[in-house]
């Protein structure tokens, strides 16, 4: 038993100037060069199973001779369990594009000023190659991210080759704005799942955060994909400072999701507003959630805290409990010092 993460172990992320372990290190720079990167400069080449594993084991092997590696170090995914070592993938995140029909003002793509373009490498080939070679696990998790995935060029011939068939279990974060006949089939036929970031409930509210004018057209869409299958559709409401932080606005989002027949609610918060003021929420914002919360589930949804939110929570969390210890600590001592005091003055009289 160890700290690790699966992710070290078993996972692989395709970004536009590398593969690497995953997206989520804490310590990833605008630019990408402290992510937990495998190999650099790639460009969709196939590369031998052998040489993969070899590269990811330098990172597993430090977590397994009690290290962390640099680029890990603070994340929340790291846990200590009895980890299984064999060679194969079973997480797969795809987000080596950056091409999109929306402009959302939150965007990771707008914040590292990078070329927006669709004509990437192919990532289809190797995850074929790695399938043939049986290194990816049946049932594997596959995120489909980007840019939006739905206008990629490879999306219909991912979907075909491991959404309908059931292959992997699709995770495809979309804007909704454009409806793909290959995610409705894999939502009804095989195991996709999408999560489609609304951020609002009203049009005004569309136009200034993704600038674009569709909101229409995404309502639309998600009635669409929710005949699909309801279950396997997630909205999500990143929480915007100064943009959608209402409840009025809120619940507008809600009675969309409502006449839709949507489950599942996903919160987050712009990371932009976590960097500016070092992963902590303040009180207003502590409350707000707390109210959509409660407003959720009263209302019979699923809900589900997210990424920068779930962080900025349990950092929350930690210096609320590390505050109540120093609390205690000073609690004991002023205890002791009035009985000390008062045993001393018997003692004197």
């Amino acid at each position: 038993m160890y700290k690790s993460c699966q992710h070290a172990l078993h996972g692989l992320c395709f970004y536009s100037y590398a593969v690497v372990l995953c997206c989520y290190s804490p310590n990833e720079q605008i630019n990408g060069s402290e992510a937990p990167v495998l190999f650099r400069d790639y460009q969709g080449e196939i590369i031998p199973k052998t040489e993969l594993f070899k590269k990811m084991r330098e990172y597993s092997d430090i977590f397994k001779n009690g290290g962390t590696p640099n680029s890990c170090k603070g994340c929340f995914k790291i846990q200590q369990e009895n980890w299984d070592e064999g060679e194969y993938i079973d997480f797969v995140t795809v987000t080596h594009y950056t091409c999109c029909n929306a402009d959302c003002v939150y965007c990771s793509n707008n914040l590292e000023s990078t070329e927006r373009t669709n004509d990437k490498y192919e990532i289809l080939p190797f995850l074929k190659y790695l399938k043939q070679e049986g290194v990816l696990k049946e049932n594997f998790e596959l995120h489909l991210g980007g840019g939006e995935f739905t206008i990629y060029k490879e999306c219909e011939g991912i979907l075909r080759e491991f959404g309908a068939t059931g292959f992997a279990k699709i995770f495809v974060a979309t804007n909704g704005i454009k409806f793909s006949q290959g995610l409705y089939d894999s939502i009804k036929y095989g195991g996709a799942n999408i999560v489609i970031s609304l951020d609002c409930g009203s049009k005004n509210t569309f136009k200034k955060i993704k600038r674009v004018d569709a909101f229409d057209k995404v309502v639309e869409n998600i009635k669409k994909y929710a005949q699909a299958d309801p279950i396997k559709v997630t909205m999500k409401y990143i929480i915007i400072p100064g943009m959608n932080d209402s409840m009025s606005e809120y619940c507008k989002f809600l009675k969309i999701c409502e006449e839709a027949g949507i489950n599942n609610i996903r919160i987050d918060i712009d990371c932009r507003y976590l960097r500016k003021y070092n992963n902590e929420l303040n009180p207003f914002y502590y409350s707000l959630i707390e109210k959509m919360k409660k407003k959720t589930v009263k209302k019979g949804f699923y809900y589900e805290d997210y990424s920068f939110l779930l962080q900025a929570m349990n950092t929350g969390i930690k210096k609320k409990s590390l505050n109540s210890l120093i609390e205690y600590i000073k609690l004991k001592y002023l205890k002791s010092l009035v009985e000390e005091l008062y045993t001393e003055r018997k003692y004197n009289t």
